[in-house]
């Protein structure tokens, strides 16, 4: 079954800031989806790896967003191999660079350059992973890709959705599973997926956390609060989709409603 080669495009916006973009990489035949936030990222990521479990083609991920949201979908996309990672910078400064580079991104170029020049970034990494997939992987290991792949695919697609269930007050896993929130707990958790993208700024997050004189001790409590309730998650075998933007807050990652 012949397909093309998949692009996620990544805005964190409703439209992608450059149309031109969409236009120059349909023209070099790539299928680009347009991922205005984390939760459709993931869903289209998922849908695209099972797409490549049965053809083999490439998968490249273009993180347009800002750094904090690029952050966050790094980490999560450093989990699969598979899909290539470019990311749109706005400094090409030593920290910005070692930061992206050790989240796992592939390649990178500035937010200003043209949407051709970002079209020939992405077309330079789709080869480059290609050219290394052949040279460094056997026969066996090009056969057992589209069964990892669509492994992959079948755990994450059979996934439901997260719920705050009884007014907010129970945390349900996709798996079907309640967690008891507290009070602080069931805050944070508001506060975090009525944000925009389902992200929050420790600012936000920690108002009625204490004297803004103990601006850092409260942001040491925040952090006590979620490792407390990823560990409440983790009991239940299941891993909480909140990842941490640094220096900035924090962002939810996954789909979640609200069900009284």
């Amino acid at each position: 079954m012949l397909m093309r080669p998949i692009v996620l495009l990544y805005s964190g916006k409703a439209a992608p800031a450059s149309p031109g973009l969409l236009q120059a990489l349909g023209a070099q035949g790539y299928e680009v989806v347009h991922c205005p936030d984390m939760a459709t990222l993931r869903l289209e990521v998922r849908r695209a790896v099972a797409a490549v479990g049965q053809t083999g083609e490439t998968v490249i991920a273009v993180l347009a967003a800002d750094h904090p949201r690029n952050q966050a979908a790094a980490g999560m996309l450093d989990a699969l191999p598979q899909v290539g990672v470019l990311a749109q910078l706005d400094a090409c400064d030593d920290a910005t660079l070692v930061s992206a580079l050790q989240l796992g991104v592939d390649a990178w170029c500035p937010r200003n350059c043209s949407p051709n020049v970002l079209a020939l970034a992405v077309h330079n990494l789709r080869r480059r992973l290609e050219t290394s997939s052949e040279s460094s992987g056997s026969a066996q290991a090009r056969a057992q890709l589209p069964e990892r792949c669509a492994g992959f695919a079948s755990r994450t697609l059979s996934s439901g959705r997260w719920l705050l269930r009884d007014q907010a007050w129970r945390l349900q896993t996709p798996a079907g599973q309640t967690i008891q929130l507290t009070t602080s707990e069931r805050t944070f958790m508001l506060k975090l997926i009525n944000g925009a993208d389902r992200s929050a700024p420790h600012a936000e997050l920690l108002q009625g956390s204490g004297r803004l004189a103990d601006h850092a001790s409260a942001k040491i409590r925040l952090g006590v609060l979620v490792s407390r309730l990823r560990r409440k998650v983790a009991a239940h075998g299941t891993e909480l989709p909140i990842k941490s933007l640094h220096s900035w807050g924090y962002m939810f990652t996954d789909h979640i409603a609200v069900h009284d």
